[in-house]
Order: structure tokens, then C-alpha cells, then sequence
């Protein structure tokens, strides 16, 4: 790409600073604010323009992504060790292939000092360089991926010989590993003493030998227990440390660093009692198992001394540390929406970098907030199996192919999950004209709902799950309607907790979106990054999975997977949760398309009259093109309604959608119940795998209105807003911004959820097969005067 972008902010009120990050190939790049619609580049228009004194011309290069994990401890004169001294760790390598790999070491870009690390053949080698010379170790015997070795290396200055030892650690099957199978290496020195350079000591990774002094020849894999010894230790002495790692012992110890203190954070504690603490680099994965681990705990909060290991990838990416372009303060006249920072080449290339503004901490509040689901942009962010397929047609692809950027469906280069995903690096999903197999999808089908907010007249405030997740309740209490994204599927635990408290207060909550409420997510207290553990999983998520007892969440020590198996599902709250994606196609039936939704009984309870106002009885609710997946307000991912996962009894099954005849849903690959492959399965489970819409008064006055359908808001706009779904849901907003309670029903009657299948339409009925339309006509609810546009 000629030009990349991104802030180091996704979301800032009036008064704070902004700073823009950017790599062009142009010397000057043209730098402004927008507003962003859903319309603005699909449509071929533009942004609207927004004064703001970032707009300007600045100086620009290019900037480049070095991405790879490690840890690295600040120079110490401790540390400094010439004349002889031992290292001892374990390791777990899970790419030998990629080459040579740094394991710990202590050198300059010019190779003087020491460092520990694994070749192109997977042995372990040592390099030491003084003023007098250089010299090497290498094992016999190379690793094995994905198995723990022990390794302990010795430099004796005075004697002038290295040692090296490395020994595989027993399995399952080999529970016990004897010293036979240590191999002791021997080697001359060649030099008296190491050169005390002072520069950082690093594991995971070594300095390159240029002038950037950057770290390089990162490790993939497992690194345990690394200890740094202030003499040469004996033969013997190594081999105790690899005996009994966590037995005290009164050898010299200068740091020894265990992985499984403070886990949540990036600090790296040395609890030699020197103090010579480090940091973690890039983000590598903690609360991994360590050598030690036997399956008897799956909590690293239960036996963090199982879990005293930390996984590093040379794909990992937490920052990309790129010098800012410009910086600013966000005006205090601009409105609470999504805007992005525009970045033009003065020549060519172009690239928007979303943000969002929120309300002013003291200053008016609108009566309707949208909460933007920044959690899911970033899972989706850099996605790059989505670009794979496309990446020799789009510069967008093959930049993020290219420089190895990834997201929460990706799997790093040693085929490990992607459990970490940060606004601080390029994020080209989030993009104003970002399309998922030609969709709108994440922030744009967002916009999509902001659009038809504005269209309607509704002034309303954004903020993102960063600050709800930060403030709670306390936050959407402000408002009298909250709205949700469209497809708001990771939330963390004090997200929920938030809207919980917010719909106990008598908030009421317009869930316009599919799949949401769904992934168990935690952000890291004050920064700037999120994280996912998939455990639990099946289908298409268990290439994701987490690695046998790393289910757990390093941030916060919670199990990860789905909030459906930590007994939070969705439908506890908004009173649907996923029951299906997409469609299963047959050869002949043509491509991808949603589905409207059919009327129910429900529909027609006195309770929720006011939502169909000026809808006909007979009208099929999203019967036109959509955006999204082409055709249908129901489409995309899809959730329904459940008592049994705790839809409340007294809610409303307005209408249910599952799809046409010859084009079935899939569903959920994460329900158990329902896993399925083949069409001809498909068919047999259908009535589970449909969208339902819903709704249902709290017992504080409050109500909640429940779309099921990620597609709903592609269809907002269909005809210039003149249909039934905007109809639709312009009832629910209204009726939601008034000042009347809702009335909590005194004997909710049930709506039974078992689907059977109309044998005319292929859609869906919750009740007795008897003609729907019959019914409608003999209800005695008020009707519009005329039949909305579709």
C-alpha cells in the first residue's frame, strides 16, 4: 500500500490529544478529518469534511512492521558477566523450520557478548565474542517441535572451555526421562572472557547486526524458567537444575526469572532477589503450561507454577512503535459520531483511519447512544485468511499478507491461535469501504445504523465497547435507548455486567445485530489490547482453539469460549443467541441470499402492536435486496429465541425467519446440539437454525427488541428508508424514546420456541399448523391505514 494509517486512539472526547501514525511512499502526505456514512465510498461519494486542526500537509516515509515477541531485561552491571557463568532454561520450539531462532542472549549488533539459540537444523548452539576473539557450541542432538527440552549452557573463562547440555523432558508415554539421555557437549572457548556489552538482555530474540539495533531471529515457541548463574557450574550442577527446577539451592544465582508471576501484566519478575525484572515485547502469550504441567489443573489461577512458561512468535504484533505524523486535540464543537482521519499521497494512494468521537464528559447528552463494537472490529481486524484468496488483486491484501498482520481468526506461523488483537498497527479491515465477500461488514454494516439514525432525525452519541467495558452501567444510564452494531459479538464479562445493570434500571436496548453477546473477551486495564481465548469450540472455530490447558485468559484468569458455556448466553439478555450462519448451498441454487421473516403470533399480543404500525398483516418483513448478502432482512449469522437458554417466558416471538426453500442455514458451529456438515442434516435441523425477532419488558420499565440477524441493518436503507424494516424499527425507536414505562405483564403467557416447518414457504411457525393469515385477520388489534413500501 502507498499509503497506511492509524491512530494511536480508537476512541477520544473533546480536549484529548490524537496522534496519527503513517507510512507513504510520498515525501508530503494531505491529513484531514471526515465523518464517515455507510454511503460515503460504496456509493462513490466522499466523506463529509470536518474542520479540525489536523488538516494540513505533512512530512511522511515509509514506516515498517517488525513484528516477534520477546522479553527484554534492561542493562545491569550485574549482569555483565566476563569470566565465566551458566545459563539454564526450557524450551518448547514450535517452528524449526523458520530457521535460525534467538533463545537468550546478551550481544550488540555486532555479535560481541553471548547468546544462546537454535539453527537451521534445530540444534542448540552457544556464541560467545570478546575483545580476543569468538568462540561456539553446538548439540549433537537436534529438538523436537512441540516437545520441552531442558538446556543448560556454561562458559568457564578461566579453564576455557564451554559447556552445553540438552535433554529431552519425558511425555505421557515416558513420564520419567533418565540422565542417559542428557547429551553433554564440550568445547574449547577460545577466549578468556565475554565482552560485557551494555545492552539489554533479551529471551526470545538477539540484536541485529545493523544500525537499526533491532531485535531479530525471534524464537517460536515455549521458553520456561530462564536462569542466569555468576560462575560456571559443574556438570553435576546443571543436571540438578534439570532434575529439580523448583528445589532451593545455594548455587550463585544472579536472575531467575519464573513466568508464572504477575502473568496478567508485562512485567517478567526475577525472584533471585536481584530485582532484575524485565518486560515482555510485542505481546507473546502468557498463561501458556509450562514443563511441569500434567493435566491436573486447567487454570493458571488455581497452579500458576504449571503455568510458568510464556509463547513466543515471530508474528506477534502488539505495537508497531511507528513515529507519529501529526497529533491533535479534539475540538470541543465536534459531535459525538465515527470519523476518520484522511492520509492522501500528494501523488497517489490514499487510507482512512477510523475514530471515534465520543460525548463530552460535561457536556450535552443525546437521548440515544450507539455503543460501536470496537472489540469486534479489532477481532476482524487484518483477518488475513479473508485476504488470502484475494491478496494478488487488492494492495490492501497483499500489504497485510505481506507484513504478516492477523487477526482473532487467524493462526500464527506455527499454526498456534491468535489469542491478541490491538488498535495500535495498521487494522485495514477498519475501513470505511471494507468489504467481507463483497458485505458490508463490522464498521461499515455499522454505519449502515448510524445512517439510518441520522435519516430518521435522531441525534445520538457513539462511544465503543472500551469505554463501556471501562464505565459500565454507570455510562448507559444516561441514555434512554442504547443501540448495538451489527454484528457485536466479543464482550467482555463488565460489558455484560453493564448492560445487565443498565436494563435493571428500566434502559432500554435496541439489539439490531447477529451472533452478539457471543465471545468470551477481556482488554488489558489501561491499554490498548484485547484478548480471546476459544476453548469449547467446534466446527469451524476448533482450527482456533486453545492448546490443551490454555483456555484461561492471562488478562484476567477467566475461562474463555463461548459466554454460552460460562451459563451468561445471550438470550439471558437480549433474548435471542446464535443459532446459525450463512447458507449451505447446492450446485444449482444459486448464490448466498437472507431471508424476510414471517409474521408470528406474537406479533399480534396487544403488548407489542405499536411495533408493526403501518405494516400489514400479510407482509413478509424484509421481502427486498439487502446489502448484506444480497436479499432478506434476516441473513448473515442469525440468532433465535430459547427458554431453555434463558429467553424470558413472557418475551415475544414477533417473527421468524429460516431461510428459502432450497437454501438453509447452517447452524451454529459452536452449538453442540446442531453440529452438522451435509445439506441433506441441514434440512433436518432447520427450525433451530432460524433468526427470530424479539421482545420483552423488564420489570423496571425498561424493554428490549431483538433483531437476531447481522443483515438487518443492510436493509435499513432499501428504497430510500421507504420498507417494512425501517417502518419497523422506527416504531421501536420511537416508542422507546418516550417517557412511558413499559408495563411488566402480570401472567406472561409463553410463546412456545420448537419450530415445525410451513409446508408452503419453508419459513417458520412457533405454533400450531393452522393458517397464520386467519389468525391475523380475526385479531382485533389496531392496523396501519396503509402498507408500508418494500
Amino acid at each position: 500500500m502507498e499509503v497506511v494509517a492509524y491512530t494511536d486512539k480508537m476512541g477520544a472526547a473533546a480536549g484529548e490529544r490524537v496522534s496519527v501514525m503513517v507510512s507513504a511512499v510520498d515525501p508530503k502526505v494531505q491529513v484531514s478529518l471526515v465523518r464517515l456514512s455507510g454511503a460515503s465510498l460504496g456509493a462513490g461519494g466522499e466523506p463529509e469534511a470536518c474542520e479540525s486542526a489536523v488538516d494540513g500537509t505533512y512530512a511522511s516515509s515509509p514506516q515498517s512492521i517488525v513484528s516477534g515477541s520477546y522479553v527484554v531485561i534492561e542493562d545491569d552491571p550485574r549482569l555483565r558477566i566476563d569470566r565465566g557463568f551458566s545459563v539454564t532454561l526450557w524450551v518448547m520450539p514450535t517452528l524449526l523450520s523458520a530457521g535460525a531462532q534467538a533463545l537468550i542472549s546478551k550481544s550488540d549488533r555486532d555479535g560481541r557478548g553471548w547468546a544462546i539459540g537454535t539453527t537451521a537444523a534445530g540444534r542448540v548452539r552457544a556464541d560467545i565474542a570478546g575483545a580476543e576473539g569468538e568462540g561456539c557450541i553446538e548439540s549433537s542432538i537436534a529438538l523436537r517441535d512441540h516437545a520441552w527440552h531442558f538446556v543448560g549452557f556454561t562458559f568457564d573463562g578461566v579453564d576455557g572451555w564451554l559447556c552445553l547440555l540438552v535433554r529431552p523432558v519425558g511425555d505421557a508415554l515416558t513420564p520419567s526421562v533418565s540422565t542417559s539421555d542428557a547429551v553433554w557437549t564440550e568445547a574449547p572457548a577460545g577466549i578468556e572472557s565475554v565482552a560485557g556489552v551494555p545492552e539489554p538482555l533479551l529471551i526470545a530474540g538477539a540484536r541485529r547486526r545493523d544500525a537499526r539495533g533491532l531485535t531479530n531471529r525471534t524464537f517460536n515457541g515455549k521458553i520456561a524458567m530462564p536462569r542466569l548463574f555468576g560462575r560456571p557450574l559443574s556438570q553435576d550442577e546443571v543436571m540438578l537444575e534439570a532434575e529439580a527446577p523448583a528445589q532451593p539451592h545455594n548455587r550463585p544465582v544472579v536472575a531467575a526469572w519464573d513466568f508464572a508471576q504477575d502473568i496478567p501484566s508485562e512485567r517478567v519478575v526475577d525472584v533471585s532477589g536481584n530485582g532484575l525484572d524485565g518486560r515482555t515485547v510485542q505481546m507473546p502469550t502468557r498463561a501458556v503450561t509450562g514443563p511441569r504441567w500434567d493435566g491436573s489443573s486447567l487454570s493458571w489461577r488455581e497452579r500458576p507454577e504449571l503455568y510458568d512458561a510464556i509463547h513466543f512468535h515471530d508474528d506477534d504484533l502488539d505495537d508497531a512503535g511507528w513515529e507519529p505524523t501529526a497529533s491533535f486535540d479534539i475540538d470541543d464543537a465536534l459531535s459525538s459520531g465515527i470519523y476518520a482521519i484522511r492520509v492522501e499521497g500528494t501523488t497517489s494512494g490514499i487510507d482512512f483511519a477510523p475514530i471515534v468521537v465520543r460525548p463530552r464528559p460535561n457536556g450535552p447528552r443525546a437521548q440515544v447512544l450507539f455503543v460501536a463494537p470496537l472489540f469486534s472490529w479489532l477481532a476482524y481486524g487484518n483477518w488475513r485468511a479473508s485476504y488470502a484468496s484475494a491478496a494478488e488483486h487488492t494492495d490492501r491484501g497483499r500489504y497485510a499478507v505481506e507484513c504478516g498482520l492477523s487477526g482473532l481468526y487467524d493462526r500464527h506461523s506455527d499454526a498456534s491461535s491468535v489469542c491478541h488483537a490491538s488498535w495500535l498497527r495498521p487494522n485495514l479491515h477498519i475501513r470505511p469501504d471494507y468489504r467481507l465477500g463483497g458485505d458490508p461488514h463490522q464498521l461499515t454494516a455499522d454505519l449502515l445504523i448510524t445512517d439510518w439514525l441520522q435519516h430518521e432525525g435522531v441525534h445520538f452519541d457513539v462511544i465503543t465497547d472500551e469505554d463501556l467495558d471501562r464505565e459500565g452501567a454507570d455510562l448507559l444510564r444516561r441514555y434512554r435507548v442504547v443501540i448495538s452494531g451489527a454484528h457485536a459479538e466479543y464482550w467482555s464479562a463488565p460489558m455484560l455486567d453493564g448492560l445487565a445493570g443498565y436494563l435493571e434500571a428500566g434502559g432500554r436496548y435496541m439489539y439490531l445485530s447477529g451472533n452478539g453477546l457471543y465471545r468470551v473477551t477481556a482488554m488489558r486495564s489501561g491499554g490498548h489490547t484485547v484478548e480471546v481465548r476459544r476453548q469449547d469450540a467446534s466446527g469451524l472455530d476448533a482450527a482456533r482453539h486453545a492448546a490443551a490447558g490454555e483456555g484461561h485468559i492471562s488478562f484476567t484468569g477467566e475461562p474463555g469460549g463461548a459466554w454460552r458455556w460460562r451459563g451468561r448466553p445471550p438470550q439471558r439478555y437480549v433474548g435471542v443467541g446464535m443459532s446459525g450462519l450463512g447458507f449451505s448451498e447446492e450446485p444449482d441454487a444459486g448464490p448466498p441470499a437472507g431471508s424476510p421473516y414471517r409474521r408470528q403470533p406474537g406479533s399480534f399480543d396487544p403488548r407489542g402492536a405499536f411495533i408493526f404500525a403501518g405494516i400489514e398483516d400479510d407482509e413478509l418483513i424484509g421481502a427486498f435486496p439487502n446489502v448484506i448478502h444480497r436479499y432478506g432482512a434476516a441473513g448473515f449469522e442469525v440468532d433465535r429465541a430459547d427458554h431453555a437458554l434463558g429467553t424470558p417466558r413472557h418475551a415475544l416471538v414477533l417473527a421468524s425467519a429460516v431461510g428459502e426453500p432450497r437454501k438453509r442455514w447452517t447452524p451454529s458451529h459452536d452449538d453442540e446440539e446442531d453440529a452438522v456438515t451435509l445439506m441433506s442434516e441441514v434440512r433436518a435441523v432447520t427450525r433451530r437454525a432460524r433468526s427470530d425477532l424479539v421482545f420483552f419488558e423488564t420489570a423496571s420499565g425498561g424493554a428490549v427488541f431483538a433483531t437476531g440477524s447481522i443483515s438487518w441493518s443492510g436493509a435499513l436503507a432499501h428504497n430510500d428508508y421507504g420498507n417494512n424494516v425501517a417502518t419497523l424499527s422506527r416504531n421501536v425507536l420511537r416508542r422507546f424514546l418516550s417517557t412511558e414505562p413499559f408495563t411488566f405483564p402480570a401472567q406472561p403467557a409463553p410463546t412456545p420456541t420448537r419450530v415445525t416447518s410451513d409446508r408452503q414457504s419453508g419459513l417458520s411457525t412457533d405454533h400450531q399448523e393452522r393458517d397464520v393469515c386467519e389468525r391475523k385477520r380475526s385479531s382485533s388489534l389496531p392496523r396501519g391505514s396503509s402498507k408500508s413500501r418494500r
